[in-house]
Formats: C-alpha cells, sequence, structure tokens
C-alpha cells in the first residue's frame, strides 16, 4: 500500500533500525525529505553514474544491484529485501551511483533525501555511526565474499548461504528447511556462477546428503553438514582476524564472513594482553605469509591466489599495525612496536611492485629482518603479560608462524637463493616445529577442543612435510603448488588452535 502522508512516513522511519529510538526533530526532517515510489517489475531505480541525491529503504518487493558491460553482460551485486536500505555510500562519495538498481518484482521504496540525511548526522551523531556500522558490514560482506570466490568451491558456498538463511540455531540433528527468496538465475548470478554451474552445485551437495531441493526449498541435513564442516572447512575457508570470524548473519540472509565452521562454536573474547600478543603474533605469520606468496607470483605460480591472498595480507597488517599502536603502553613493548612500524613500509614497497629475480633476492633480507622485529615485539608483550597462558600464545602463534616460514624457505632454496642458509634454516623449521606440536599436545589433554584441532593440525603438518620433502627430480610447479596449498591449509587448523588458546580464561 503506499505510504503517502507524513503519519504513515513517520512510523516507517520510527521502525527502521537505521532511525530507531531518535528524537522527534530528527524523524520530523527526514519526513519532510522523504517520498514513497513505486516501482513495476524491470524498471530502474537508477542507472549508473546518475546523480547519487537520495537513499532508498525498501518497503516491499525485490531489488537488484547490478553492473553491466557495453556487451550487455552482467554482475549483479546484491539481491535487496524488504526492509533493507541502500544507496547511502554514494552520497558521500563522488555522488554517483555506480551500478544501477533495478526492481525484480513490483517495488514499494521509501525515497530519503541526501541532504537530509547529511543534516541530522549533524544533528544527531547516532545517525552517523549506524551509517558507518552499516558501511563497514557491506564492506566486510565484500572482501569476504570475493576471497570467497577464490577460495572456496561453488558447492561449498551455497552450503554457507543456506546455513546462514537457516540462522543461528541450527539443530544438530533432523533436518532444518530454508526458502530461497531470489530465483535460481539471480542467485547464480550474484555467485558469479552460470545457471548449469549452481545447478551442478545443488546435484553435487544433494549426492553428497547435505541438502535435498524441492523447487525454492532446500532442506539442510543437519548432522551430515556437522561431519562435512569438521572434515572440510579449514580447506575452504580464509584468515580473518578472530572477531571478524564470529558468525553474523547478514542483511537479507548473506553471510558477513565467510567461514561457516565457526558458526558451530565460538570462542571466547581474549583478554586485551594476551589478543596483542596474538595479533602480534599474526603479524609474524603474516611477514612470512606474503613472501611466499610474493615468489609464487614471481614464478608465475597460483598468481590469482598468490595476488589475492597478498593483498589481504597486507590490509591486515596495515590495521593490525594501527591498532598495536593504540594498544601498547609499556615502554619497552612500544619500543619494539615502533621498530615494526619504522621496518614495514619499506617491505610493504617491496610487495606492491612486480616480482622479480632481483627483488627476490632483496625480499630475502628485508623479510627476515620484519620477522626479527615482530618476533621482538611477540616476546617483550608476552614478558608483559607474565602468565602461562601468555606464553602458551605465543608457543602456538609461532607455530602458526613457522607453518609459512617452512613454505617460504622452500621457495627461496629452489629459486637458488641462499641455498645453503635456506637447508639449514628449513631444517630447522621442520624440527622446531614438530617438537613445539608434540609439548602443545601434551598439555592439551584438559582442553578437549583444543586436543581435537591440535591433532589435525598434526595431519596437515605431515601433508606439508611429504611436500616440502617431494623428490627432487619432480617438475618444480606441481611440487610448489602442493607445498602452497598445504601451507594454507595447516595455517587455517592453526590459526583456529592460537585463537582458542588465547580466548581461554585465566
Amino acid at each position: 500500500m503506499p505510504f503517502e502522508s507524513d503519519i504513515d512516513r513517520k512510523r516507517v522511519l520510527k521502525e527502521l533500525p537505521l532511525f530507531a529510538k531518535l528524537p522527534s526533530d530528527i524523524i520530523n526532517e527526514l519526513t519532510l525529505g522523504s517520498r514513497s515510489e513505486t516501482f513495476d517489475r524491470g524498471e530502474a531505480i537508477f542507472r549508473s553514474g546518475d546523480p547519487a541525491r537520495q537513499m532508498f529503504v525498501l518497503l516491499s518487493g525485490q531489488v537488484k544491484l547490478s553492473l553491466s558491460s557495453n556487451r550487455g553482460s552482467e554482475k549483479i551485486l546484491d539481491v535487496i529485501g524488504a526492509g533493507r536500505s541502500f544507496g547511502e555510500a554514494e552520497l558521500f562519495g563522488p555522488r554517483v551511483y555506480l551500478a544501477g538498481a533495478e526492481a525484480v518484482k513490483p517495488s514499494q521504496l521509501l525515497c530519503i533525501a541526501g541532504e537530509s540525511v547529511r543534516r541530522v548526522m549533524t544533528m544527531d551523531s547516532r545517525v552517523a555511526e549506524r551509517i558507518v556500522s552499516i558501511l563497514a558490514h557491506r564492506q566486510i560482506q565484500m572482501e569476504a565474499e570475493l576471497a570467497a570466490s577464490h577460495f572456496c568451491f561453488g558447492s561449498h558456498r551455497l552450503l554457507e548461504f543456506f546455513l546462514q538463511l537457516a540462522g543461528p540455531n541450527l539443530a544438530k540433528t533432523g533436518e532444518t528447511r530454508v526458502t530461497l527468496s531470489i530465483s535460481k538465475r539471480l542467485l547464480a548470478s550474484r555467485f558469479d556462477m552460470q545457471p548449469e554451474t549452481l545447478s551442478r552445485a545443488l546435484r553435487d551437495l544433494t549426492a553428497a546428503g547435505l541438502i535435498s531441493v524441492d523447487k525454492t526449498h532446500i532442506s539442510l541435513k543437519n548432522a551430515n553438514i556437522q561431519r562435512y564442516l569438521e572434515d572440510e572447512s579449514s580447506e575452504q575457508s580464509i584468515i580473518l582476524p578472530e572477531r571478524l570470524r564470529m558468525p553474523h548473519t547478514g542483511e537479507n540472509g548473506y553471510a558477513v564472513v565467510s567461514s561457516v565452521s565457526n558458526t558451530i562454536e565460538q570462542i571466547a573474547v581474549a583478554p586485551p594482553i594476551r589478543d596483542s600478543i596474538n595479533k602480534a603474533g599474526r603479524q609474524r605469520m603474516l611477514s612470512q605469509r606474503m613472501a611466499k606468496s610474493w615468489l609464487m607470483l614471481e614464478r608465475g605460480i597460483m598468481s590469482r591466489r598468490a595476488r589475492l591472498i597478498i593483498k589481504q595480507s597486507i590490509e591486515m597488517f596495515d590495521r593490525q599495525m594501527i591498532e598495536l599502536a593504540a594498544e601498547v603502553s609499556e615502554p619497552v613493548c612500544r619500543a619494539a612496536c615502533d621498530e615494526l612500524r619504522h621496518l614495514w613500509p619499506s617491505y610493504r614497497l617491496l610487495l606492491d611492485s612486480d616480482p622479480t629475480p632481483k627483488g627476490a633476492q632483496e625480499l630475502f633480507s628485508i623479510n627476515e629482518d620484519v620477522l626479527a622485529a615482530a618476533q621482538h615485539l611477540v616476546l617483550s608483550l608476552e614478558r608483559a603479560d607474565g602468565t602461562p597462558l601468555g606464553r602458551m600464545v605465543n608457543m602456538a602463534g609461532r607455530e602458526r608462524m613457522l607453518s609459512q616460514r617452512a613454505a617460504k624457505l622452500f621457495m627461496f632454496q629452489n629459486m637458488g637463493i641462499q641455498v645453503s642458509r635456506c637447508q639449514d634454516e628449513l631444517q630447522h623449521t621442520l624440527e622446531e616445529f614438530s617438537t613445539t606440536l608434540a609439548q602443545l599436545c601434551s598439555t592439551a589433554h584438559d582442553q578437549p577442543r583444543i586436543k581435537i584441532e591440535l591433532d589435525k593440525v598434526a595431519q596437515h603438518w605431515d601433508a606439508l612435510q611429504s611436500a616440502i620433502r617431494s623428490d627432487r627430480e619432480l617438475n618444480f610447479s606441481p611440487v610448489a603448488r602442493k607445498v602452497f596449498t598445504t601451507s594454507e591449509n595447516l595455517l587455517q587448523r592453526m590459526d583456529t588452535a592460537v585463537n582458542l588458546y588465547a580466548g581461554l580464561p585465566n
């Protein structure tokens, strides 16, 4: 039904989470700057390049946001359901719409003038905070979906989507039924699939006993899905800071993060100092992971995935460097943090450059310097913490780093760079990881979740050692692929274990 009167528009605005519980003068200002409008199926709400003068709230119907090429191909960015808003970001950028918006079904929208939105943001800071929160969630969702499109099989991504539609209270047995609110054609386009690829992914999930399909209804086989996630999720997920990995169902059922395994179990929030140890340890790991990926890029092996990991890792390192600088206050720790922050720009500049054999030589030295500075920071934070648990977080975090260091040294050695040193360092790395893993396992009997994770770490560690020690007569490219992939799988498991240690109560 149309919302034409001020009273109706006020009611709608008050019920929207974005404007809920705001003073009447704010609602009045928004009401004056708003109007309702209806669109028929297939009608454009706005087109790419149109001036961005308003944001929108979908009251009923369905809207797709998409990009189109001159050749007529289309990339669907999002499918908007009732109750969601869109068009906010463009009000604060170049003020033109990058994507176009089109009604998929007959739709009614509340259109709110950009000037009114900007005005109420100055009147009440809560409006600005809520808009920033919405845009931040969408950015995280976009980055996670981009990574998932590179790292995850189509069937796994679909299963994640269905689980998010089911919500957080998924039972461990029986079946959970979900209904698709968009057509399979739109769903395929949303996940960059051809319709036949979507059909094949649905058949694969059905054949695996994970789902059954009845037109738009999907029945999830809960017990089978639980077992599948426990066995397979580490190989399908991506490394994200733990707080971003907590389960959160995005607007219209889309997952904000891509690792569904973390909807099965949640990890406690770590105390601040231990969280800093974990974070600094992750910087230590990233120093090695970026080098490993850069060397793969230089060799032209798995280039797309390597390039994406470098980009993702650089962004994470930048963000965590800022966070650590704000968190660390003890003088010795602060000095160590400043040392790492001083070395980072040169390393970052090299990582951003096009890989060359000469650059690989330079990478060896600067990479070791950054690793040493990160190690110094972790040790200073561990001493400041002064608890056995702080030491355990550091030990487990160092294993996380060694998983990447082993792969990096393998690459350098096989590229003929510092061969003798790399052989010695690689042997030392393999021995240290095995020794420390045995120590961690021997002390984890009273922590069953950690013990289970460490058992899985051991399996992936065996796989990585086997790949590294492959027959030297084999072609380098497939061996490097195996080392790279197994080191990523091991990293996933070890990262989960570190976060479990960091979340243990004192």
